[in-house]
């Protein structure tokens, strides 16, 4: 098992990997023009991050990690986007990559982590094109994948597979990629989370064995190969809905991370006539009603984390109708943390403008974070309006 700093795994919580990750945020802060530049996160804040453990957070602990529950990984996320959204980003999505591989086969784990523990995985589900293909053992695939973050700092890469059909709905597989396997397209150059380095990946001809390929009702199920045998696993939960926080949480910290650089900022400033610009009124309006929704995002996020780790400790399993819940929750958490930081960004004046107002930074990276297909408002909204209707199916509940 990952030790913690005393040499006991056992004794990481939720709470040790948020601290761990405030202790490392300061730092951050000093690397975040770095990382704008790079487009990528720096060699040395990824040290910080292994070093940390943050990425081990829901890692199998057969396989070094500490195996909290769904949940710690987004919360060091949400911490570390106080200080740097691309940072927190890839502590968030590749910490939940790690969550996801625990439901693959222990093999694949294994694979992975067994020879060197720390070992990072991204993701690429969008494919521009590609081709995919059984063959004796496994799968065969080519192709161009999409917007893989982090890819850089990472030794293997989870990708979708499809085998389509005319007569009847394509096969869906999540395939395991080993870094040798796939060629980094540099072409990530954007307005928000530039520094995460999202590239494309090209795959020409790769054997993918059995072991390391699920498919997408397995993987969104309660029992795969990761949890057989274990029923209080916190691999135990479906992923469609539930994983939809893994982009939302690093939103919330930027929204929270703005709202404590604006104060800091505003309280001493003057205006031109000499006079502390905190007494106006307007300004303390926008102060508060920002505060407002980002509170309530903290409390939808919260709320929701407790009740996904009820259904695996001992409570009733998640019903369809709350996983659309989560869907739609995570997606207005972004889109409180939206508007919160617009609200500030336009109060702070010229001297906002600064490229580098953390401010004015965080509202570019919770728009673009907001544009993932698991962020988007107008799509991740309908599911829970159709179960409250009546006509939510699992089907309909998307990706």
């Amino acid at each position: 098992m990952a030790p913690d700093a005393s040499g006991d795994a056992s004794a990481v919580t939720v709470d040790d990997l948020v601290e761990r990750a405030r202790k490392i945020g300061p730092t951050l802060d000093e690397r975040r023009a770095k990382t704008h530049d790079l487009r990528r996160i720096p060699d040395e804040t990824i040290g910080d991050i292994v070093g940390a453990g943050l990425l081990k957070g829901c890692q199998p602990a057969r396989v070094g990690g500490y195996e909290l529950p769904f949940g710690a990984q987004t919360s060091a996320g949400a911490e570390i986007a106080k200080h740097c959204g691309s940072s927190a980003w890839i502590v968030s999505v590749c910490g939940t990559h790690h969550w996801m591989l625990g439901k693959f086969d222990p093999s694949a784990q294994d694979d992975i982590w067994g020879k060197n523990p720390d070992a990072i995985s991204a993701s690429a589900f969008s494919s521009a094109y590609q081709t995919t293909e059984r063959v004796e053992g496994g799968f065969k695939i080519s192709g161009r994948w999409l917007l893989s973050s982090g890819i850089h700092a990472c030794d293997w890469c989870i990708v979708i597979g499809r085998i389509m059909y005319e007569d009847k709905p394509p096969e869906i597989w999540f395939m395991l990629v080993p870094k040798k396997e796939y060629e980094i397209q540099d072409n990530w150059r954007t307005v928000g989370l530039r520094g995460t380095g999202s590239n494309d990946l090209v795959i020409e001809e790769a054997f993918i064995p059995e072991h390391r390929v699920i498919g997408h009702a397995e993987i969104n199920g309660l029992d795969t190969p990761g949890t057989e045998g274990n029923p209080n696993s916190v691999y135990r939960l479906p992923m469609n809905g539930v994983i939809n926080y893994c982009v939302s949480a690093p939103a919330l910290g930027l929204a929270e991370g703005a709202l404590n650089s604006f104060s800091a900022d505003m309280v001493p400033r003057t205006d031109v006539f000499a006079q502390k610009v905190s007494g106006n009124a307007t300004l303390q309006m926008r102060t508060s009603e920002s505060s407002a929704e980002i509170d309530c995002a903290r409390l939808l996020y919260e709320n929701d984390m407790v009740r996904v780790r009820d259904s695996i400790q001992g409570g009733p399993a998640l019903s369809l109708e709350e996983l659309a819940r989560f869907k739609r929750n995570a997606s207005y958490v972004g889109k409180l943390s939206k508007r919160a930081t617009g609200r500030l960004a336009e109060a702070m004046g010229a001297r906002g403008l600064a490229d580098d107002n953390f401010v004015h930074k965080a509202y570019a990276d919770i728009g673009a974070a907001c544009s993932h297909i698991s962020m988007v408002w107008d799509t991740c909204a309908l599911p829970y309006g159709m179960a409250k209707l009546g006509v939510l199916t699992e089907a309909k509940l998307g990706p």
